[in-house]
């Protein structure tokens, strides 16, 4: 019989629910050995001589713990107390710590499972709890390895736990309850000050964490075969067994996770699901589940108990595929997306989960399902380029949904609002603000006269309807429009033409587009060459190759956006160790330290600069809060940086900082104010925070100083997704953590 219908049988068939499963489990394995050792000669002997307190009372500290409520001093005194089982063994918790006999266990226990165990007695009757409590005390749920770290350098320590075998931590915690119990209950040769079983067991663990593959097995075969003397009394338990007949594993290597879990301070098992995920199920509180778990994790996976473990895991839950009926409206709303894409067939093109729509001017939108802005069930981006894929994200929602209404209708609004970008973006600034600032997919920045022919003339006289109702003065216009002579300007007209053609002079304002041409110089993109040859062959707009494009674009979607992570990393610590080189007077940080970052100029230009960063890398939708008050905290929401703000002056800067990026304030939170960013950031925020930071420095930087500015990255796009922070971004500069320095400042 395979370890697979052995587990099917054990369980009683994976179509049966969690409580049969694990009432089967107790009842056919009850009778293996690897329960029975748990079990005490006397199956009527209550194993609880004494208890800290009365049932009613230990109830109430359970239910405390269970709340996650402070325990009363007099209830810390109880447990702290502990229990006196039958063979005079103190147990006993502290902090939410097991103690055996006041002795701490090396792993952490689900401490309510075992304090439900220990106040019934009808489920502890009749089984040796010290032995499981010492199983459990050496059980490492979060498989660290046991040696010492310092002994080893980081990089070569995260290698060697990388390339560790699958049998290699139940070879740790085995080797931890060996010199547990050779420490404590086996009695050592006569003039020996330690038990040489529990120093044998310590070096072997300290060789088993780094070692590798073959050095592993044969470090486990010989470490059974020439072991001292005294280990034999331990031969009683199961696994003991197993261990001593160990064989090699022929599975690859792997970091594989415990199939065990510690949740609120209760055991949990890891099994798979239906839809082939990990989840985790609450053990019962059953000393005969808890033997039989614990034997085969003790044992190596070699053996048949340890593949039986991981055959309960992969069976635990029935995969064979059940029809699911779909709910009647989210169907006739499936069926109405699939109206709506068939009949806009030239427009709206599906790739996976994608869906590709062509405005009316041509510019290309990608919807696809999944959390968007405000609360959105959806993303939407604009596709900026297709050879070096590019895109970044649009906001069309106010964040008003309703969860009643079928997905499917939500994404055909959305569909028939993108295909009808012009009116759609009377309505919408982010998106009047793409339509008028870039032009079409395909076409240059700047477009001429004779470019005009692929457009629709109607749409184009829509469009310029919209911008003049919304800018009637035009301060907005339509950049990527051929423009008027300069004498059929007005004053005005004239004074914005001058005055935006410096602004696309600044790199902050345009820098999408200057990036996609910068990048054109050194490849030419066959999506501007097919714009060519159809305006020299006079035919229509070359949209079928786009669609091919877009469909190949998801190939290389995984090394571009690794090499842009890369290139992001190598520029940003380049660039800033090059700027804090010079704000040292060229000489090392090193060799003329500036003091706390927090405190003087460095909080300028170190601290703040990691503030203005934090908050360019969130994305749409996402929120940070700041203390209304003198010295109170500034906490974002997808990073763990954290700054004191300790005056008026800097709140100032720091709403200055998230109005340039595109936050608004949203409400408060008790003592701190909510902002959540809105849109992109603005068209001139690189210059806006030059002159913000100048006038900082004037009062509060020192005479002849660099400029504070230098130590500010430049303004980047708004991210789709939350990306990956580095480390500075991470720390707690709050004033009262001392982790990071000295706990004193002065303002």
């Amino acid at each position: 019989m395979s370890h697979h219908e052995q587990a099917q049988e054990l369980i009683g068939g994976s179509d049966k629910s969690a409580q049969q499963r694990w009432m089967n489990l107790r009842k056919n394995s009850n009778h293996l050995e690897d329960v029975q050792w748990a079990r005490l000669e006397d199956e009527t002997l209550d194993p609880v001589l004494t208890a800290p307190c009365n049932s009613e009372e230990l109830d109430e500290i359970i239910q405390r713990v269970s709340d996650g409520i402070r325990l009363e001093t007099l209830q810390r005194l109880y447990l702290h107390g502990g229990f006196v089982l039958h063979d005079g063994v103190r147990i006993s918790f502290i902090g939410g710590r097991l103690l055996v006999n006041g002795r701490t266990m090396p792993a952490e226990v689900p401490m309510i499972s075992l304090l439900n165990v220990l106040s019934s007695k009808s489920a502890r009757t009749g089984w040796d709890l010290t032995k499981l409590f010492v199983a459990f005390g050496s059980l490492n749920i979060n498989n660290i390895e046991a040696f010492n770290p310092q002994q080893i350098p980081p990089r070569v320590l995260r290698r060697r736990r990388f390339r560790s075998p699958l049998q290699k931590p139940g070879a740790s915690v085995l080797f931890t309850w060996i010199e547990w119990m050779a420490e404590e209950h086996l009695t050592p040769p006569e003039n020996y000050p330690l038990n040489p079983v529990g120093v044998w067991a310590r070096d072997i663990r300290v060789q088993l964490g780094v070692s590798e593959r073959v050095k592993f097995d044969q470090n486990i075969v010989e470490a059974f075969k020439h072991h001292p003397k005294g280990l034999d009394e331990l031969n009683d338990f199961p696994w003991m067994k197993r261990w001593l007949s160990y064989q090699a594993s022929t599975q690859f290597n792997s970091n594989r996770p415990w199939p065990f879990s510690i949740v609120e301070k209760r055991f949990k098992f890891m099994v798979r699901s239906k839809n082939d995920a990990t989840r985790k199920t609450s053990v019962p509180d059953k000393p005969e589940i808890w033997a039989f778990l614990l034997s085969s994790a003790f044992s190596p996976i070699t053996s048949n108990t340890g593949e039986l473990l991981y055959a309960l895991q992969y069976n635990w839950t029935s995969q064979n595929t059940e029809s699911q009926e779909i709910a009647a409206p989210l169907r006739r709303s499936i069926q109405f997306l699939r109206e709506v894409i068939d009949g806009n067939a030239d427009r709206i093109f599906i790739h996976d989960e994608h869906l590709l729509v062509i405005g009316r001017l041509g510019h290309f939108y990608e919807v696809r399902v999944g959390r968007g802005a405000h609360g959105a069930p959806f993303v939407i981006d604009s596709i900026d380029s297709l050879e070096s894929r590019q895109t970044h994200p649009i906001c069309i929602h106010d964040g008003t949904f309703h969860s009643t209404v079928p997905l499917g209708d939500t994404i055909v609004s959305v569909l028939l609002a993108l295909l009808d970008d012009i009116n759609t973006s009377a309505e919408i600034d982010s998106l009047l603000h793409h339509i008028t600032h870039f032009s079409p997919l395909g076409f240059p920045s700047k477009l001429t006269e004779k470019h005009l022919r692929f457009f629709n003339t109607k749409a184009l006289q829509a469009l310029k309807e919209v911008v003049t109702k919304h800018s009637p003065r035009g301060r907005i216009g339509i950049e990527w429009l051929p423009q008027p002579p300069v004498h059929e300007l007005g004053i005005e007209n004239q004074a914005n033409q001058n005055m935006q053609h410096l602004f696309r002079r600044n790199l902050a304002y345009n820098r999408r587009r200057w990036q996609i041409e910068a990048d054109a110089s050194v490849q030419t993109y066959r999506t501007q060459l097919l714009i060519e040859h159809a305006l020299a062959a006079d035919s229509v707009l070359p949209h079928p190759q786009f669609i091919e494009f877009w469909h190949k674009s998801f190939d290389e979607l995984v090394e571009e956006r690794r090499g842009r992570g890369i290139h992001h990393f190598l520029h940003h610590h380049q660039v800033g160790d090059e700027r804090m080189y010079l704000r040292n007077y060229e000489r090392d940080e090193n060799a003329l330290p500036l003091g706390d970052i927090r405190n003087g100029e460095r909080r300028y230009c170190e601290v703040f600069p990691r503030i203005w960063e934090a908050l360019m890398h969130h994305p749409i939708g996402a929120t940070f809060q700041m203390g209304v008050l003198d010295v109170g905290a500034l906490t974002f929401e997808n990073c763990h940086l954290g700054v004191t703000i300790r005056n008026a002056q800097e709140r100032r800067m720091v709403r200055r900082f998230s109005a340039m990026l595109g936050f608004v304030e949203q409400g408060r939170n008790g003592g701190s104010v909510v902002f959540v960013r809105r849109d992109h950031p603005r068209p001139q925020a690189r210059r806006q925070l030059t002159t913000l930071l100048n006038a900082a420095q004037e009062t509060l930087g020192a005479h002849g100083a660099p400029p504070w500015w230098w130590h500010y990255d430049t303004v980047c796009e708004t991210p789709r997704e939350v990306p990956e922070f580095r480390w500075e971004l991470e720390q707690d500069l709050r004033d009262q953590n001392d982790r990071n320095g000295p706990e004193e400042y002065a303002p």
